[in-house]
């Protein structure tokens, strides 16, 4: 006797061989063996994605340019200061992204009061949008607390203590414009009218007060209404502003604003870039206001310094008289007045940059630096003018105080009066160049991406699917790898028999108690061409054999053993052998249903004595196939087939017949097919693909040897294949053509 483990031979050809794993037509075939999940995981990934496409709310994009031109200055180099011709664009996106700026616009467009429509979870503001027709749209399923679409409700002001800041209240349309405003727990908050301001009563836990301009709904129809925090309103603004400059210094933004309402959010662009060319009209009109009355305030002062300076020079003239002064002394009095004049412009200037930063901005240091060499050269200048003579002296410094008040009077008198002409004519450095437009088509959602991303969705989750279920299979599915690590060889692989249609005939029949045989309906089928394959190895193999008797056995029941023992004694019969199939399953057989006949007067009561075997065998008509039923089920089974009667009846069955056919229980669940495969001249074991573990099949394979019962192959069944006839294991399949 021969144990399993002395089958064993090295794995050539496993199946965890680096050439079956990287076996393309083995990945192709699991792929479509699975083609039926793989197809639903991808419906229905594409019917998520309609679903999605169809309740999400559309989101638009309104987009808007602006135009940042650069400052010039046309009133001098106090103007060229104050007009800080050095800012950026990124500074001018942060003003544009600033909370104060657009808080002015939350107050001005009152986004801080939220009053939407109460829809059905899900498909129901979709609804609501496909609704075209003018009035309201009828309640569905008789949900009138729902909004179904034509409903409208404006608010102009809520006004609600900080605990119900974003807290949705309800609001629940009535008759005539009449509404009913509800609190978190339904409690009853106040009731109006629209068109007229509501307090609630006194009394009232909470003090709310709301004004409604515009309702038109069918009563009982329910809205949320919520006053946000202004500061969330803002922030929020911002996170949804998208700026940008087009180029590197273009000076050119983009705004761009997304939302579900396209009226919405074009208006609320449109008021950020108006406060914002407001803002920097202002803040320019600002800043020439602010150097005006520093203007202002030091022209009393000049004008004073001058009279008095022409007070002095009158008086030294009218005791003295008029001094010829030379062309030296002229000289130096003309140097001496412009030093006079450009150090009283640089203190004017220091004093106005004061106002604007502190004494180590660098503006400020260098015109410092400035001032003290002027200084210095004026000392110089005054040591000279002192070596005058005296007459001369005097006369030259009462002229240079005269020329220098006037100077700087009539310079700054002149200053004011251009700014107070640009006070009044004052014009931004930016503007508008394109007013804001909204998207004809929503930006999300992206329907053709979204379809997309369903359909690669849906086949990676098919394909992993598939091949998750096969890395999880622990039945063996590759009959080499059968033949490499048990020894024995496969006689036949039986491709997976049919499709959904087949299995559903089939099942309908068993159910008026018939089972169709399958080579005599379809004789054409894969199925039956691999079993005529097995024929062809069977007979062969049975030239060798001591006698003519076939076993067929599995290691556990659902393997499709019978399936394959009818079968195969139908295409044996189609050779012209005259053949008797035998149910040897005293335990349940249910052959005699294939040939419509009775269990009664079967091989049990044959071994019985109760009948005898000429009595009990059953010809199929028109052909060389006889058929022994199981007979009444015994309830000594095994001892019926180990009695000396069973042997003498096997040896006159294989006398009178060409080919006997034995399909036996299954051996890992009785020992009853080793009781028959101890008479058989080839005893063969069917092995589902997928079912067995390799040790399920080794422990089968073993069962029989010790009971002295060697097997000679295993047959395959139930392999997968694909529509090309190729099997997973790479067992091809040959298929008629259609329409032979």
């Amino acid at each position: 006797m021969t144990s399993s483990s002395s089958r064993k031979v090295p794995d050539r050809s496993g199946q965890g061989s680096p050439t079956d794993e990287l076996d393309l037509g083995r990945h192709l075939a699991i792929l479509i063996e699975h083609r039926g999940s793989i197809i639903a995981a991808v419906v229905l990934s594409l019917m998520v994605g309609a679903v999605y496409m169809t309740s999400t709310t559309p989101v638009y994009r309104a987009n808007a340019v602006l135009q940042l031109e650069e400052k010039v200055s046309r009133l001098g180099a106090l103007d060229e200061l104050l007009a800080d011709g050095s800012r950026q664009a990124s500074t001018e996106i942060e003003v544009l992204s600033s909370r104060a700026l657009l808080g002015r616009v939350v107050d001005e467009l009152r986004l801080d009061v939220v009053a939407r429509p109460r829809y059905f979870p899900v498909l129901g503001a979709a609804l609501a949008r496909d609704h075209k027709g003018p009035g309201l749209a009828e309640p569905r399923w008789y949900l009138d607390q729902f909004a179904w679409g034509g409903e409208r409700l404006r608010v102009d002001q809520v006004s609600v203590p900080p605990e119900l800041e974003d807290v949705p209240l309800t609001l629940v349309a009535g008759e005539a414009g009449a509404y009913a405003l509800l609190g978190p727990d339904s409690t009853p908050l106040l009731s109006g009218r629209a068109g007229t301001p509501a307090t609630a009563p006194p009394g009232s836990p909470w003090r709310v007060e709301l004004l409604v301009s515009e309702l038109e709904a069918r009563p009982g129809t329910q809205f949320q209404v919520t006053r946000r925090s202004r500061l969330e309103v803002v922030e929020e603004l911002q996170r949804a502003l998208r700026l940008s400059e087009k180029g590197t210094n273009t000076g050119v933004l983009t705004a761009a604003l997304e939302g579900e309402d396209p009226a919405g959010i074009s208006a609320t662009l449109r008021a950020i870039a108006s406060h914002y060319v407001r803002q920097n009209v202002e803040h320019r009109s600002e800043e020439a206001e602010r150097t005006l009355v520093f203007l202002d305030s030091q022209l009393p002062g000049l004008r004073e310094e001058l009279e008095r300076a022409e007070a002095a020079l009158s008086t030294h003239r009218a005791g003295q008289g008029i001094v010829d002064l030379g062309m030296e002394t002229q000289a130096l009095l003309n140097r001496s007045v412009d030093l006079e004049k450009s150090i009283s412009a640089l203190v004017l200037e220091r004093s106005e940059l004061r106002q604007r930063f502190t004494d180590k901005h660098p503006v400020l240091t260098a015109t410092s630096r400035k001032l003290a060499r002027l200084r210095a050269d004026r000392s110089a200048l005054n040591a000279q003018i002192k070596g005058l003579p005296a007459a001369e002296l005097k006369s030259a410094q009462l002229m240079r105080d005269v020329k220098v008040a006037t100077e700087l009077y009539l310079q700054l008198n002149n200053k004011a009066q251009e700014y107070r002409v640009l006070k009044s004519s004052i014009v931004g450095h930016a503007r508008i160049l394109d007013e804001p437009v909204v998207t004809r088509a929503p930006v999300r959602p992206n329907k053709p991406g979204v379809l997309a991303v369903s359909l690669v969705l849906g086949l990676t989750l098919g394909v992993a699917h598939a091949f998750t279920r096969q890395a999880l299979r622990k039945g063996v599915s590759a009959p080499a790898a059968v033949e490499a690590e048990l020894g024995v060889p496969v006689y036949a692989t039986i491709p997976l028999g049919g499709g959904a249609s087949r299995r559903s005939r089939w099942k309908r029949a068993s159910e008026r108690g018939l089972f169709p045989i399958l080579a005599e309906t379809q004789p054409r089928d894969l199925v039956v061409e691999s079993l005529r394959g097995l024929r062809t190895r069977l007979l062969l193999s049975l030239k060798d054999a001591p006698n003519n008797v076939i076993s067929l056995t599995g290691p556990s029941p659902g393997v499709g053993k019978s399936f394959v023992s009818v079968n195969l004694a139908w295409v044996l019969a189609d050779c012209g052998k005259r053949v008797l199939l035998v149910d040897a399953n005293l335990r349940g057989g249910w052959l005699h249903r294939c040939f419509q006949a009775e269990r009664s007067h079967g091989l049990s009561e044959v071994l019985a004595g109760t009948a005898e075997l000429e009595q009990a065998i059953l010809p199929v008509p028109g052909r060389s196939l006889s058929f022994l039923a199981a007979g009444a089920l015994p309830p000594n089974p095994a001892e019926l087939l180990l009695s000396d009667r069973f042997t003498e009846l096997v040896a006159r069955m294989s006398a009178g017949y060409d080919l006997v056919l034995f399909d036996t229980p299954p051996i890992l669940a009785v020992t009853d097919a080793a009781l028959v495969g101890r008479h058989a001249g080839v005893n063969l074991a069917v092995v589902r693909a997928g079912a067995h573990p390799m040790g399920e099949v080794a422990a089968a394979l073993g069962r029989l040897e010790q009971n002295g019962v060697r097997v000679q192959g295993i047959i395959f069944n139930g392999v997968p294949r694909s529509s090309a006839g190729r099997a997973v294991s790479g067992i091809y399949q040959y298929e008629y053509p259609a329409g032979r």
